[in-house]
C-alpha cells in the first residue's frame, strides 16, 4: 500500500487510527477486517500520513524530530514500514 492508499483509507474512514496509553496503537481497516498493531514509530508513521505528509522525506522528518534517529535510518525505517505494511494490506 503506498503512502497516498494510506492517506485515502484514513481520509474515506476504511482505516482508523487508535492511540493507546503506552505510545502505541492499532489501525483498523474496516473493508479488510483486519487489525494492525504497530509501535510508537509505526504509530508515529501512520499519524504523519494522517497530518498531510505525502513522502518518505516528510516521514522521515516526523521521525527525526521525535526520535534520536540520523535522517538516513529514518528514510530506511519509513521504506521498511511502509513495504512490511504493503505486503499485509
Amino acid at each position: 500500500m503506498t503512502i497516498e492508499a494510506i492517506a485515502k483509507g484514513l481520509e474515506s474512514g476504511r482505516l482508523t487510527i487508535t492511540s493507546l496509553d503506552d505510545g502505541s496503537g492499532v489501525v483498523l481497516d474496516s473493508d479488510g477486517e483486519q487489525l494492525f498493531s504497530f509501535n510508537v514509530t509505526g504509530l508515529t508513521i501512520v499519524q504523519a500520513i494522517a497530518s498531510g505528509a505525502r513522502d518518505v522525506e516528510a516521514l522521515a522528518d516526523a521521525l527525526t524530530s521525535r526520535f534520536e534517529v540520523t535522517p538516513e535510518r529514518a528514510r530506511t525505517d519509513v521504506q521498511a514500514f511502509l513495504q512490511r505494511l504493503a505486503e499485509k494490506l
